[in-house]
């Protein structure tokens, strides 16, 4: 089975990208085992353990501000780890992070990861993602629902460099537009995902 990138900025939808494809996958008869993991959960345990505030400070409003920028490459390089260790063939494994700087991310991650892996890039603008994350923040729970900042929100994802990818990364990339709340909208934009996949698991 492959690895399965999800990327976009913070709010672009890829937790109801994954959410959409595991339905239309095991709709299309995937039988195997799914998993999404990512990177929040190492990050909240670094903002946790450093109580004086060496790496990142808090946000009045709510959230956080990363001030140490060795912090992302911590994030991939323990995320790159996790996903080493749950490699199996009967797994579709999702890997799922937000960066600015996708090349130096992927830099991370290993030949073994990533000669078997599917990218997708989500891709929303800049002010629906913002009213995402902040609407989420107050209407959702669980680790999915953590407020980014505004402040990082411009800083760390105004803008990245997905454009660019292609030539660092030997990985399919398909892009996927989330331009609105529209679930059917998106749920057509992830048919070509689905049968890419479906032409690898049929032939497992």
């Amino acid at each position: 089975m492959p690895n399965v990138f999800l990327i976009g900025r913070p709010g672009c939808g890829k937790s109801a990208v994954y959410k959409l494809l595991e339905e239309e996958l095991r709709a299309a008869g995937y039988g195997g085992k799914l998993m999404r993991i990512d990177d929040f959960p190492i990050l909240k345990q670094i903002f946790d353990e450093d109580i004086e505030h060496r790496r990142h400070r808090p946000i009045p409003e709510g959230g956080v501000k990363v001030t140490d920028d060795a912090v992302w490459d911590d994030l991939t390089k323990a995320l790159n780890q996790r996903a080493l260790k749950l490699q199996d063939p009967n797994l579709l494994l999702f890997i799922e992070f937000s960066r600015d700087s996708y090349v130096r991310a992927f830099k991370n991650f290993s030949p073994e990861i990533l000669r078997n892996s599917l990218i997708l890039y989500i891709d929303a603008p800049f002010d629906v993602c913002w009213e995402r994350n902040a609407r989420r923040a107050l209407e959702e729970r669980g680790l999915d629902a953590h407020l980014v900042s505004w402040e990082e929100m411009e800083k760390t994802y105004a803008r990245d460099d997905s454009k660019e990818l292609p030539r660092y990364v030997d990985a399919p990339i398909l892009v996927v537009k989330n331009d609105s709340d529209d679930i059917q909208k998106l749920r057509r934009e992830l048919q070509k995902v689905v049968k890419k996949l479906k032409r690898i698991f049929v032939c497992v």
